[in-house]
C-alpha cells in the first residue's frame, strides 16, 4: 500500500478515535466530583464549592419538609447528577431518556434509587429545590398523586423565609380568573394522573390549594399533613378535595386566598 495512502488512514483512525470518545465522554453522567451532604449525592464534572450556599440551602429544605408536613427524614440517597451546560445536559438526555419533554431538570424514582437530573444555568436554585423536593418526599412517602406532588414541589421551590409564595403563579392565575379562562377545581386536578398531563395553569393551581393550605394561617396545614400520613401509611388517601368539601371548603375559598395574596406583596 501506499505510504501516504497509510498515513492518511491512519490519522483518520485516529481522528475517528479521538471524536468517538469525546462524544461518549458527554453522554456519560456527571461523576467526576462527588460530594455528600446528608441524604444528597451529588455528582459534577465541575468545580462546585462543597460549602456553596445552595448546598446549605437545600439540606435545610430537607428539615423544612419534615417539619411542615410533619414526617420523619429519610436516609436513602438521592442521586443529584449535575451537568456543566445545558448542551451536555440535553444530548445526554435525548440520548437516554428521548421521551420526555424538554425540560431543565428532572426527578426520577424507581424501585431503587431516587434520581435528580439538571445543569447549572440561571435557574439552577430554584430547578434543584423543586427537584430535591420530590426526592426528599418520594423517600418517605409513597404513591403521591401527581397534582398533589407538583404542588409542594412548587411550594417548596421558593427559597425559604417566603413563605412558599411564587409570584409567577399568582400572577398567571390572577390573570385567567379575571378574564374568566380559569377557575379553580381541586377534583379536576385529583383525576390527573401523569406529569405530562399538567398544563403550566394545573402547576398554579396545584401550587395554589397547597399555599393555601400551608400558609392562610386557619389550622388548613392539618388537611395536608393528614393527607401525607395516609398515603405514607397506606400508600392511598380518601380525595382531599372531598374532605375540603365536608368541612366547607370550596373553590371560592381558594379564589379569596389567591386575591389576598395578590393584593399584599
Amino acid at each position: 500500500m501506499n505510504r501516504n495512502l497509510v498515513l492518511i488512514f491512519t490519522l483518520i483512525l485516529i481522528t475517528s478515535f479521538g471524536c468517538f470518545h469525546a462524544v461518549q465522554k458527554k453522554l456519560e453522567l456527571p461523576g467526576q466530583d462527588r460530594i455528600v451532604l446528608d441524604q444528597l449525592v451529588i455528582h459534577t464534572d465541575f468545580a462546585l464549592p462543597r460549602k456553596h450556599r445552595l448546598l446549605g440551602e437545600l439540606t435545610g429544605l430537607r428539615k423544612n419538609i419534615a417539619n411542615q408536613l410533619d414526617l420523619p427524614t429519610s436516609d436513602e440517597p438521592i442521586n443529584i447528577y449535575l451537568f456543566e451546560n445545558a448542551d451536555s445536559y440535553h444530548q445526554y438526555m435525548a440520548i437516554h431518556h428521548p421521551h420526555f419533554p424538554n425540560r431543565r431538570a428532572f426527578f426520577l424514582k424507581s424501585d431503587t434509587t431516587l434520581e435528580v437530573y439538571a445543569y447549572w444555568g440561571e435557574r439552577i436554585a430554584e430547578d434543584l429545590r423543586h427537584e430535591v423536593s420530590h426526592g426528599y418526599l418520594h423517600a418517605v412517602v409513597p404513591n403521591l398523586p401527581i397534582w398533589f406532588d407538583e404542588g409542594l414541589a412548587e411550594y417548596f421551590e421558593v427559597p425559604i423565609g417566603f413563605h412558599g409564595r411564587s409570584q409567577p403563579h399568582i400572577e398567571l392565575l390572577a390573570k385567567l380568573l379575571k378574564t374568566g379562562q380559569w377557575k379553580p377545581d381541586l377534583a379536576r386536578l385529583e383525576d390527573l394522573r401523569y406529569a405530562d398531563e399538567m398544563s403550566q395553569v394545573d402547576y398554579a393551581e396545584s401550587w395554589l390549594w397547597i399555599h393555601y393550605l400551608l400558609e392562610n394561617g386557619k389550622g388548613m396545614r392539618a388537611f395536608v399533613v393528614d393527607q401525607v400520613h395516609q398515603l405514607r401509611e397506606n400508600g392511598e388517601a380518601k380525595s382531599l378535595s372531598g374532605t375540603l368539601v365536608e368541612n366547607g371548603i370550596t373553590s371560592q375559598n381558594a379564589i379569596e386566598h389567591l386575591q389576598h395574596i395578590g393584593n399584599n406583596q
